[in-house]
């Protein structure tokens, strides 16, 4: 099995290089996870929909969408157009669930984890010099470098929208430390492909993205597909997230990923990662086991041979990271 060392000895290992982070569902953990998303999620009980949620035995919103347009497909060839006409719009409607889910379970405002910065910040301050990747949609990494000016978001040579709610568009060229890899809430397009982000004006930045869309009919710009070749399409469909998945390809930092499991259906991350000229990656682990690194050990080895082998891993025990616990690790 190969060894798992601490956060603190991946830092050690990797002083005076260029670091980068990359932030899963981990890093959101304490505040919501998939069990959460689907009992607010306002599916009807005894809808299709719910109902296969419940003979997948999942509560993975992607898993229920990915079914979901397979099924369409094999409609599709079947000759059964209208009701694969169906199916996507039912996988739509999980993806508007999901989003109405993480507005449900979600703090509404920074404030409310006030008690909490400190660490988080602590935390992020190892990479504020560098990139940070998430593929998150909740505003946890967002609030944090609001409260703490950590991180850059490529939107600060933008302008104010009439009614004060977004700021933007993103611009390539400014000053861009944090990447919404598959978007997020906090995130919209306007008619022209043109991405702002939502601020509070007031009420807090949740009952904007609600006001937008309850009353504008907007969804967020998200990326929900259920495989990994889907959420490529999407991520090459929109100039923003193109261009933040550009950045992950051209990383040359020692990678940190923490709060992800590596799972198939986000195959273009780790092909990104191990296809770049990145130093070393350091992937973390909550409460590390044998099985657990063995078979993540595997997953990662698949990766790092179709990227030519260049890129080597190794193992922190993502716990020593004490990002949500009040401690700090300097």
């Amino acid at each position: 099995m190969p060894d798992v060392i601490s956060f603190q000895d991946a830092i050690n290992a990797t002083q005076g290089d260029d670091k980068a982070l990359l932030i899963g569902n981990g890093f959101s953990a304490q505040y919501f996870n998939y069990a959460n998303l689907l009992a607010e999620a306002k599916l009807d009980e005894g809808s299709p929909i719910k109902e296969l949620f419940d003979q997948l035995g999942t509560v993975d919103f992607e898993a229920v969408i990915r079914a979901v347009e397979d099924a369409s497909v094999v409609e599709r060839a079947y000759g059964n157009d209208d009701h694969a006409e169906q199916l996507i719009a039912d996988a739509q409607t999980v993806r508007e669930a999901l989003v109405t889910a993480v507005n449900a379970t979600h703090p509404a405002h920074r404030e409310d984890l006030d008690f909490q910065y400190e660490s988080a910040a602590a935390f992020l301050k190892h990479f504020s010099k560098g990139q940070v990747f998430t593929l998150n949609y909740d505003l946890l990494l967002y609030w944090v470098n609001l409260e703490k000016g950590l991180l850059t978001d490529g939107f600060g040579l933008g302008d104010y929208s009439e009614d004060g709610r977004f700021k933007g568009p993103f611009v390539e060229g400014a000053y861009c430390r944090t990447f919404n890899l598959h978007g997020g809430l906090h995130l919209f397009q306007n008619e022209i492909g043109e991405v702002y982000k939502a601020l509070n004006d007031g009420d807090g930045v949740i009952a904007n993205i609600t006001h937008e869309i309850a009353n504008n009919g907007r969804l967020p710009l998200y990326v929900a597909e259920g495989t990994s070749t889907s959420k490529l399409r999407k991520i090459n469909s929109v100039e923003y997230l193109r261009h933040c998945y550009h950045t992950l390809q051209e990383t040359t930092a020692a990678v940190f990923i923490f709060g992800h499991s590596a799972d198939p259906n986000d195959a273009h991350i780790y092909h990104a990662i191990f296809g770049s000229k990145a130093k070393h990656v350091y992937f973390g682990l909550f409460q590390p086991n044998e099985e657990k690194v063995t078979a993540l050990d595997a997953e990662l080895a698949k990766y790092k041979k179709l990227g030519g082998d260049d890129v080597p891993y190794s193992f922190f025990d993502s716990e020593t990271a004490h990002v949500w616990d009040g401690s700090s690790v300097e």
